[in-house]
């Protein structure tokens, strides 16, 4: 599939709040990423050159997001709307919107040189 969802797992809830649970085998700098409701993000696609974008990893730590997508590839598109926490894989060569539904926060867990070299609009 072009993008996928994927809940992170809650490890524990108490009185002081929830403890989520995730694993990857990235590392190196991420980005942390604020939002503020209404704005939109990306309208671009990677081409893969970068391992940090083949596929791209973003993690929804907080709010909810609309996100329309296309493979540039296969024509295949879809619109999501994403709820906090979750983890979002997007394959290389799809272009993606988001579309911050809330204030948000998100990881990418790729560098700003990743991103930066491997970034297309149409």
């Amino acid at each position: 599939m072009s993008v996928s969802v994927s809940k992170i797992d809650v490890k524990a809830i108490d009185e002081r709040g929830a403890l989520h649970y995730f694993s990857t085998n990235r590392t190196g700098e991420f980005l942390l990423v604020y939002r503020n409701a209404g704005t939109i993000s990306g309208q671009h696609y990677h081409k893969g050159k970068s391992p940090g974008k083949n596929p791209e990893e973003m993690l929804l730590v907080q709010g909810s997001i609309q996100m329309e997508w296309k493979n540039l590839l296969t024509e295949e598109k879809g619109n999501l709307t994403i709820e906090a926490p979750s983890r979002v894989i997007i394959e290389a060569n799809v272009w993606h919107e988001v579309k911050a539904l809330t204030d948000i926060i998100f990881l990418e867990l790729n560098s700003l040189a990743e991103g930066s070299e491997d970034t297309y609009r149409l």
